[in-house]
């Protein structure tokens, strides 16, 4: 090879020139395809972010919503106490007036009541037989007595070590003076009733602590768990000081769950909310499986469609084929009546021109050409 030549280029070959129809056909309903189940896959992806973060929202509703219930049902509890508190003959911790108030304490969820002195001394509990009443300092005397209208304890132990009640303490007045203080424990088993009225699904779970983290109700084995400490998590969350909040956690069955929190501004106790982080993510897992049973379903049609008309078309052009070689052979062209249209109108077109005549073999044109 000289310099200055170069070797003939072959011409390019044209994009797709080598596919047959039904190749075409596939691509063609691929290129119709796909983009659509581009744009169904981003308005799904949306609509399970939406799904997903209702979730979450309606998670912080529930917390939100057993944090009202526990300020409501504290402040209708304290509002009875300061109703008996009013009474002169129980300000003066009479035995027989205490022993009715608690008869009528005890169908306001209330199992034992206590009165204390401004030293805070206690001057008479009821029930008599029932254990020993808690200290003055567990009950907050000291808290009401220095001017806070409501005190509500933390999760108290009965002598044995087990759960006891929680009380709630309103100050005794008379005539406007500060003279005692009445007391009044609650069984924990009156706050299971609260989840319930939060307005929780099924699979959810909940939990109320103390202010030391200790669990005072729970949606889910309670039997087991009041009096026990929380998980860390919502330790770390109760010793804050926040408000509110969000974490994640694993539960002590083992499942990942994603928590909301809200704090009570009357109690400081804190209702936890957890939701299955499954139960979250559910709505993307339905939307992958449905678009994904639509996206093979449309996938299948369209490749059948493609075998199909590709056959069609296939079939008529090899009639077409075999017409111009029966054309050209001097035989009768067949035009059989299932024939696509344009072929129809190609086959016309021989029709016509093997009427009009054909010339006997190619050396006339040659002739003819050269005279």
């Amino acid at each position: 090879m000289t310099a200055g030549t170069s070797l003939p280029s072959r011409p390019a070959r044209r994009v797709f020139a080598d596919l047959s129809i039904r190749a075409y056909l596939v691509l063609l309903i691929a290129a119709v395809l796909v983009p659509m189940l581009v744009l169904a896959g981003v308005l799904a992806w949306h609509y399970a972010d939406a799904e997903r973060r209702t979730v979450e929202a309606q998670r912080v509703d529930v917390a939100n919503n057993l944090r009202h219930l526990i300020d409501r049902d504290i402040e209708g509890m304290a509002g009875f106490l300061n109703g008996i508190a009013l009474s002169p003959r129980l300000q003066d911790a009479a035995p027989d007036v205490v022993r009715r108030v608690l008869g009528l304490a005890r169908l306001r969820a209330f199992e034992s009541i206590g009165v204390f002195d401004r030293d805070g001394k206690l001057l008479v509990s009821m029930p008599e037989s029932g254990p020993p009443f808690p200290s003055a300092e567990s009950v907050g005397v000291a808290a009401v007595m220095s001017g806070q209208p409501l005190f509500v304890s933390d999760l108290q132990r009965t002598p044995d070590g087990k759960p006891g009640p929680y009380y709630i303490s309103v100050p005794v007045l008379r005539d406007g003076e500060l003279i005692g203080v009445l007391t009044g424990g609650v069984n924990t088993r009156h706050l299971q009733k609260l989840f319930g009225e939060a307005g929780m699904r099924e699979s959810w779970r909940a939990a109320i602590v103390d202010r030391h983290a200790t669990i005072l109700a729970r949606s889910r084995d309670a039997d087991t768990l009041v009096g026990v400490r929380a998980q860390e998590p919502l330790v770390a969350a109760v010793n804050s000081g926040r408000a509110s909040g969000l974490f994640d956690v694993v539960s002590r069955d083992g499942v990942k769950m994603s928590n909301s929190f809200q704090r009570s501004t009357i109690s400081g106790w804190t209702a936890s909310v957890a939701v299955p982080t499954s139960v979250i993510e559910e709505p993307f897992r339905k939307t992958a499986l449905v678009l994904g049973m639509a996206a093979l379903l449309l996938t299948l049609i369209g490749l059948l469609q493609a075998v199909v008309v590709a056959s069609a078309i296939a079939s008529s052009v090899r009639q077409l084929g075999a017409a111009v070689v029966a054309f050209v052979s001097r035989r009768e062209v067949m035009l059989p009546p299932w024939t696509m249209r344009e072929l129809r109108d190609v086959l016309r077109v021989i029709e016509s021109t093997a009427a009009m005549g054909w010339p006997k073999d190619g050396r006339d044109d040659q002739d003819s050409g050269r005279r």
